[in-house]
């Protein structure tokens, strides 16, 4: 049996992607919620699975993986059955590529942009900030866009866990309304048909 520690919020970005590539594999898999905002990520015995005290985190047997897109990688590795990774050496390092861009490109500068727009106090946010991450965001949305022109599968010819990746991110995006996907079409069919797949309507409809 696998454990995923993960966001009380199981439909956050990280957590959602893994959990969606878990209902992919079929494997078996407790989830265990931490509340953030409690700080339950410091305790000590959580801190001895990872001591970053950051989520999600897998445990298989006695091996603790974190960092989402590690994790992402070893389930594709583990159950190659899903067929979520291809076994050509070019089309995997395709399959990296976009799976680095949905977390260097997207997410960390769609989170820098809700930082320093909608969370918390006002009086901590920064407009140089803000508007330096919403140029970035806006650049590399347009880069997917044009990537996914006339393709269903944003990596290979296949469906991979970078679709799930690159969808996680969107979908985060969608509902904090930094992006409008009627604006990006080739980005909104992309979205559509992953959202469609019966392991992310299971994923995004399993909540606490």
């Amino acid at each position: 049996m696998l454990t995923l520690y993960g966001h009380s919020n199981r439909t956050a970005a990280n957590v959602l992607k893994l959990r969606a590539a878990l209902a992919e594999t079929g494997l078996d898999y407790q989830y265990v919620a931490l509340d953030l905002s409690q700080g339950e990520q410091h305790k000590p015995e959580y801190l001895a699975i990872n001591p970053h005290g950051k989520v999600p985190v897998l445990v298989d047997d006695d091996f603790a993986l974190p960092e989402s897109d590690a994790i992402l990688w070893y389930l594709a590795e583990k159950c190659p059955a899903a067929k979520l990774l291809p076994a050509d050496l070019h089309a995997r390092a395709r399959v990296r590529q976009w799976c680095d861009f949905a977390c260097s490109s997207l997410y960390t500068t769609s989170y820098e942009l809700y930082l320093h727009t909608q969370y918390g106090d006002a009086a901590n946010h920064s407009t140089w900030v803000a508007e330096r991450a919403k140029t970035a965001l806006t650049r590399a949305l347009g880069v997917l866009e044009k990537r996914l022109a006339g393709r269903q599968f944003v990596a290979t010819e296949t469906f991979t866990i970078a679709d799930l990746d690159v969808a996680a991110v969107v979908h985060m995006l969608h509902t904090r309304a930094q992006l409008n996907l009627s604006e990006c079409p080739n980005i909104e069919a992309h979205y559509r048909a992953v959202s469609q797949r019966p392991a992310w309507v299971a994923a995004l409809a399993d909540k606490p």
